[in-house]
């Protein structure tokens, strides 16, 4: 586990990005991310990068029933493993018609394996420190269509639990500055771990 010293000094190497106006004032507020889930684009191409034990991946399909969903994710612990193998029993029949993909191996180097342009939108629930979840956010510049999404989980300071800091926010906004993107909706859900959407200014 990180000390208290090693964790300011993560948190305060991070860039803080000061945001314009228009990267804010169009963006709305939703309770939960099955909200989100109803406003991202349906029946087209999407990507969960970070499926871990499929908990979300039930809800995409039911309430945004994609065309085909891709499933990004290392799964390369014994515990995530088993992740897995409950995602191909519990949607077999997903996996068997093709509507649902798996894809292993780590996020930034498989999502860079995607034609350009590919994806309707993307849902990032990674490892959320700041260098991943940047890099992430960067390729899904290019891997999204013009007029996709990029949205992710865990837009807060950190895991206060277990004491982790999260990178998630302060990615966002220097991605939203630097690629010129701007926030359409954020989530509001009482456990403070809540999950953003982002379109092209």
């Amino acid at each position: 586990m990180q000390t208290r010293d090693s964790r300011f000094q993560y948190k305060t190497g991070m860039p803080h990005t000061q945001l314009g106006l228009h990267h804010t004032e169009n963006a709305r507020l939703l309770p939960n991310r099955g909200e989100l889930l109803y406003r991202l684009p349906h029946g087209g191409v999407c990507a969960e990068i970070g499926a871990a034990f499929g908990d979300f991946t039930g809800e995409i399909l039911e309430k945004n029933a994609p065309r085909e969903l891709y499933l990004i994710d290392a799964w390369d612990t014994p515990r995530y493993q088993e992740g897995l193998e409950q995602i191909r029993t519990k949607f077999r029949g997903a996996v068997d018609s093709g509507r649902l993909r798996i894809v292993q191996g780590y996020s930034t180097v498989r999502l860079a394996e995607f034609p350009n342009s590919f994806f309707d939108w993307v849902y990032i629930d990674t490892n959320h420190s700041y260098e991943t979840t940047l890099e992430e956010l960067s390729i899904s510049h290019f891997k999204v269509k013009q007029d996709g999404r990029i949205t992710g989980h865990d837009f807060c300071t950190g895991n206060v639990i277990d004491a982790i800091p999260y990178g998630v926010v302060e990615a966002c906004t220097k991605f939203c500055k630097d690629f010129h993107w701007q926030f359409e909706y954020m989530t509001l859900e009482s456990h403070g771990h809540f999950s953003f959407s982002l379109k092209r200014l």
